[in-house]
């Protein structure tokens, strides 16, 4: 026995007008009604397919879908830091391209700071204020993008962590943020001190390249990656609904 497709709909339109907001989730949990009433009208033949849906919402409780959704979400999460995360930070670092570039990127960094001994910390202050204007930029641009994804319907969970942030590794963005008040005492030396501040805004240049060019940009591809690794395969959803 299976549920027609019309059904199947019905179901992610249940959890919709429940508060799930992502589609992801809302397929997650419509797995979920599927079996359970799959179940129920097995063993007895007379039930309707609306009155087993309504028996396997009362089983959510009060809260309805809130805790399942937490729950799905926090697996969705591990599939983003493990799967997609690490992936793209172990492919990237594998390169011999990839330490040339970060190696160079720190000695242009370095070397600018250093080329006015008079006033380094005037140029450092100078890269802090290119630091806020990326990030000023970027906002802007991933706060229109989240609007526009929140319009669609089909508005996956992996999309929100896509670009909203939501990562390990957007932190290390604004390290020299936090290095800048404090660098004079990094170390005894200016020259360790300004090599300190060098290296971290490499990093926070390096988190920049991954978050922008490795996940924003490629985001459909993770996506379709996403449905085929984690939704289809691992879920036995069908592709049809995802």
């Amino acid at each position: 026995m299976t549920l027609s497709q019309t059904e199947k709909l019905r179901l992610l339109e249940f959890t919709k007008d429940h508060y799930v907001d992502f589609y992801d989730v809302r397929l997650l949990i419509a797995k979920d009604l599927e079996d359970d009433i799959l179940q129920q009208m097995k063993e007895d033949k007379t039930l309707s397919f609306e009155e087993a849906l309504q028996n396997a919402f009362e089983k959510y409780g009060v809260i309805g879908f809130s805790d399942v959704s937490e729950d799905y979400m926090k697996k969705i999460n591990t599939y983003f830091y493990k799967k997609v995360i690490l992936k793209v930070v172990k492919d990237e670092v594998s390169k011999p391209k990839f330490w040339f570039l970060a190696t160079a990127c720190f000695l242009i960094i370095y070397y600018a700071i250093m080329s006015l001994d008079s006033m380094p910390f005037v140029l450092a202050g100078g890269f802090i204020i290119l630091i806020i204007l990326g990030l000023i930029f970027y906002f802007r641009k991933l706060h229109k993008e989240i609007k526009g994804l929140k319009k669609r319907d089909h508005y996956y969970y992996l999309d929100q962590l896509l670009v909203s942030n939501n990562s390990i590794l957007f932190p290390f963005t604004y390290m020299p943020l936090v290095l800048a008040p404090h660098i004079g005492r990094l170390s005894e030396t200016q020259g360790l001190s300004m090599a300190i501040l060098a290296f971290f805004t490499m990093v926070s240049c390096i988190a920049f390249y991954f978050i922008y060019f490795r996940l924003y940009k490629n985001r459909s591809e993770i996506l379709d990656e996403y449905k085929e690794n984690f939704l289809n395969k691992k879920l036995e959803l069908k592709f049809e609904i995802v």
